[in-house]
C-alpha cells in the first residue's frame, strides 16, 4: 500500500504540474540602490528619501527594492555621485555636487542671479534642458530636479542697503557664497559652527550666509537682521542609470521615473514649507528681513557681473550659453 500510495502521489503531483497548477515560486525582486551625497545636516531630504524609497516594492508591484546609501556607506565621494550611477556601480544617484561633473550645470548658483521665486521659474527650463541633455551624453537620466530655499546674509549689525555690507564680516561655506561677500564691500571667512559661536559672541565675526531653517535657527539670538540682496541657489538632481533602467520593464521602468520625479518635488516643497516657517519664527522673534532696493540690485548687478562673466568663460561655450540665457530671460 504504502508504495501504491507512492506512486499515486507521484502521478498526482506529475498531473498537477502538467496542467499547471502547481505555483511557481516567486521571483525575487530585483535589488537596487540609491546613493546620495546628502548627510545628516540635511534631515529633509533624507527623510523624503527614506520614506519614498521604502515604497518602492509597492509602486513597482513588488518587482523592485531600493535601498538608501548615504555619504560614508559606500566607497564613493560625495562629489562622484554622478560617476557612480553612469559606470553602475549603483543605479541611482542623489547628486548635490552635479557641477563637479558639469561645471556649466552650476549657473544657476552665481550669487545674486535669481533674486526670487518668479525669476527662478523664468530660469529652470534653461537649467533643466542644459542638464537633460548633458547627463545623457554620460548614459545618464535625470529623474529629478530640485532647488533649495535661497541663502542668504543674516547679520547682528543693521544691513538696510547695500552699503551697510562694507566691511561687515561674513562667515560663508561656499566659493559663490565668498565672492558675493567680497564683491560687495564685506570680508568672508571660513570656520567651524563652534568656531563661529565664539567669533558671534565675542562680535569679531557679524553676519552668516546660509538659509533661515540652518543658520538662522541656530543664531538667532545673535543674528537680527536678515539681507536679501545677494541670495545664493544650491540644486540637486536624482540620476538613473541609462542602462539599469532600460533592462527594467515598461511599467516598473515608468514607475520608477515617476519615483524620482516625486523624491524631487518632495524635496523641493519640504525644504520650502520648513525655510518658510523658519522665516515666519524668526520674524516673530525679532528679525528684520530687508528686501533690495532696486539701486541695490542694480548696483549688486554691477559687482558681480564680471564673476558671473568669468566663472561662465571658465565652463567653456556651455558655461557662457547658459549664462547668456539667463541673463536675457531674466532682464539683467
Amino acid at each position: 500500500m504504502q508504495h501504491s500510495d507512492l506512486r499515486m502521489t507521484r502521478r498526482a503531483l506529475m498531473a498537477a504540474a502538467s496542467a499547471g497548477l502547481l505555483a511557481a515560486p516567486a521571483r525575487a525582486a530585483t535589488e537596487w540602490q540609491l546613493f546620495t551625497s546628502q548627510n545628516r545636516t540635511a534631515p529633509i531630504a533624507l527623510g523624503v528619501l527614506e520614506r519614498l524609497l521604502a515604497e518602492a516594492p509597492a509602486r513597482t508591484n513588488n518587482a523592485l527594492t531600493i535601498e538608501l546609501k548615504t555619504a560614508g556607506t559606500l566607497p564613493i565621494r560625495s562629489t562622484a555621485v554622478a560617476d557612480a550611477v553612469a559606470a553602475g556601480k549603483v543605479q541611482l544617484g542623489d547628486d548635490t555636487y552635479f557641477p563637479a561633473v558639469l561645471p556649466p550645470g552650476g549657473m544657476l548658483r552665481m550669487p545674486g542671479l535669481v533674486l526670487n521665486a518668479d525669476e527662478l521659474q523664468e530660469v529652470l527650463p534653461i537649467q533643466q534642458e542644459y542638464l537633460t541633455a548633458a547627463f545623457a551624453k554620460l548614459k545618464i537620466v535625470v529623474l529629478g530636479y530640485y532647488v533649495s530655499a535661497p541663502q542668504i546674509i543674516f547679520s547682528s549689525r543693521k544691513v538696510l542697503s547695500i552699503e551697510d555690507l562694507r566691511g561687515l564680516v561674513v562667515r560663508t561655506t561656499t566659493s559663490e557664497q565668498s565672492q558675493a561677500v567680497l564683491r560687495l564691500g564685506g570680508v568672508a571667512v571660513s570656520m567651524t559652527p563652534s568656531e563661529l559661536t565664539a567669533a558671534l559672541e565675542a562680535g569679531t565675526v557679524q553676519g552668516v550666509f546660509g538659509t533661515p531653517a540652518i543658520v538662522g535657527r541656530q543664531w538667532k539670538e545673535r543674528l537680527t537682521f536678515a539681507s536679501r540682496i545677494t541670495p545664493v541657489l544650491s540644486d540637486g538632481v536624482i540620476l538613473g542609470n541609462r542602462a539599469a533602467l532600460a533592462a527594467l520593464p515598461e511599467t516598473v521602468r515608468a514607475a520608477v521615473t515617476k519615483l524620482g520625479a516625486d523624491i524631487a518635488a518632495e524635496i523641493t516643497n519640504g525644504r520650502i514649507a520648513d525655510n518658510d516657517a523658519a522665516m515666519k519664527e524668526l520674524v516673530a522673534g525679532g528679525l528684520r528681513i530687508v528686501d533690495p532696493l532696486p539701486d541695490d540690485i542694480a548696483a549688486a548687478t554691477r559687482r558681480l557681473t564680471p564673476f558671473w562673466e568669468a566663472m561662465a568663460g571658465a565652463r567653456g561655450k556651455d558655461g557662457n550659453d547658459i549664462l547668456a540665457a539667463m541673463r536675457l530671460a531674466l532682464g539683467r
